[in-house]
């Protein structure tokens, strides 16, 4: 009579589930918002003519891009080394920070002309669009900042505001 009975409520448990069971799966969230074409990237709202003016000058800085990370790179470098020098040589370390600042400097002159040399090129709704869209972005990234900045608030808080011990040597 006992088995009967089990039988019956898992029975009844089964038939009790089989809605929760049978539900079809929550739709996939929707995915985020792409860059350039029909996202709202810089370039949402601009005419086809108009992106693909300021991609190829965004483009042409591509390789220039790669190019000065390794300069920079190697200039950080070469200051890593001058302060790492058992003897500190101020000079050698200024002449290291100058070149870097040079470098980081000259690339950014190349993609400022690029970028002046295709904004001259679009028109004025093109402009006003690239404009719009620069601002929504500037939005979007202080929002995510903002909240990545409370998550991580909040992490400290439910620490209780504790900091690392010091590290033992």
């Amino acid at each position: 009579m006992s088995v009967s009975m089990f039988r019956a409520a898992g029975l009844g448990l089964l038939l009790l589930a089989s809605p929760v069971l049978a539900q079809p799966a929550p739709p996939a969230p929707p995915e985020a918002p792409m860059m350039g074409r029909g996202g709202n990237g810089p370039y949402a709202g601009m005419s086809e003519a108009g992106r693909t003016v300021m991609r190829e000058a965004m483009r042409a800085n591509a390789e220039d891009r790669r190019a000065n990370r390794e300069a920079v790179k190697a200039a950080r470098d070469r200051m890593m080394a001058v302060v790492e020098a058992d003897r500190l040589d101020t000079a050698a370390l200024k002449r290291a920070m100058d070149d870097e600042r040079n470098i980081a400097m000259a690339s950014h002159d190349r993609r400022q002309a690029a970028m002046l040399a295709g904004l001259t090129k679009l028109s004025t709704e093109d402009r006003k669009a690239f404009v719009a869209g620069a601002r929504a972005s500037r939005e979007r990234m202080a929002s995510r900042m903002d909240k990545m900045r409370e998550r991580w608030g909040n992490r400290a808080e439910r620490r209780g505001n504790r900091m690392a011990p010091p590290q033992q040597n």
